[in-house]
């Protein structure tokens, strides 16, 4: 159970945190709210069924192990030697696990730090469920399975509220910002938008836009060729971030609506759904100054 609610704390402090940051497939509103209730439930589910299985395969290896460490050395089985186990199979499996990672090809400014982190990660993880499964299968105290049972669920469901207050008072007192698409105006959406892969939008002051090789797109999600044509555009001022950018393009009918603004103020995107947008696919230009 421990293990559980690790995974849970950590999605929620993970979506807590990934509201700074522009996210899209059909956020907001009920459905959105009833979705994101239903996949924590879910996750919960599933964290309770695999931290189970992680415990018989891991969590429990390590009590038996410093236990056994304890019987060899003549040393008392306390909490500090089992943590110490944890500690030692912890960086046994970082140094393997890592070594892995460096020999596939992971080249990076952080890679001597993969070994230390994933010792870290893997110390974080392991060290709390295995003190509870150490102090639930204590022979000396009858009934203690139940007391630390008890004990990890009532302290999971505080955990969660807390990290649930602490996100809420952060957004709230401004420490932590919801993310919100950039204001732009006329004048920020003049000149040449790419998408990276040789198609370009070309917004012009007057009110004319010029597509070269920007795809379009089926109600399906399927290519439906590209669009090398001229037309005009218009951006809904003043009524708020993030509203459609209108562009009427003769013979491009897919890019003629479903338009929006992302990106950040300093790098701003405009994007259009490739299919239905709770699918979160998009087709996005940058802005090329």
């Amino acid at each position: 159970m421990a293990l559980g609610i690790e995974a849970v704390v950590a999605a929620l402090v993970g979506v807590l945190y990934g509201l700074r940051f522009e996210s899209h497939g059909g956020e907001g509103g009920l459905g959105w709210l009833f979705g994101t209730v239903f996949a924590f439930v879910l996750l919960a589910v599933v964290s309770v069924i695999a931290g189970l299985a992680v415990s018989a395969a891991a969590v429990l290896p390590l009590v038996h192990l410093g236990r056994a460490v304890a019987r060899r050395t003549g040393r008392a089985d306390s909490p500090g030697l089992t943590l110490a186990t944890v500690a030692v199979v912890s960086g046994a499996l970082a140094l393997l696990i890592g070594s892995c990672v460096l020999l596939a090809g992971f080249d990076g400014p952080g890679d001597l730090l993969v070994h230390p982190a994933l010792a870290l990660g893997l110390f974080a993880v392991l060290a709390p469920a295995t003190l509870c499964a150490r102090a639930a299968g204590n022979p000396g105290k009858p009934g203690a399975r139940w007391k630390v049972l008890g004990g990890v669920a009532l302290g999971g469901l505080g955990l969660l509220a807390v990290t649930a207050a602490g996100g809420a008072v952060a957004y709230g007192a401004g420490v932590l910002k919801v993310y919100e698409p950039p204001r732009l105006t006329a004048a920020d959406m003049v000149g040449t938008w790419t998408d990276g892969r040789g198609g370009s939008l070309r917004f012009e002051a007057d009110g004319t836009v010029t597509a070269k090789g920007v795809t379009g797109y089926a109600a399906t999600g399927e290519r439906s060729g590209t669009c090398d044509r001229a037309g005009t555009w218009r951006l809904a001022e003043g009524e708020g971030a993030g509203l459609p950018l209108e562009l009427g393009i003769a013979d491009c009918a897919s890019l003629s609506s479903g338009w929006g603004v992302g990106g950040t103020e300093e790098r701003p995107t405009v994007f259009a759904w490739i299919g239905e947008p709770d699918t979160g696919d998009r087709y996005v230009l940058t802005r090329q100054r």
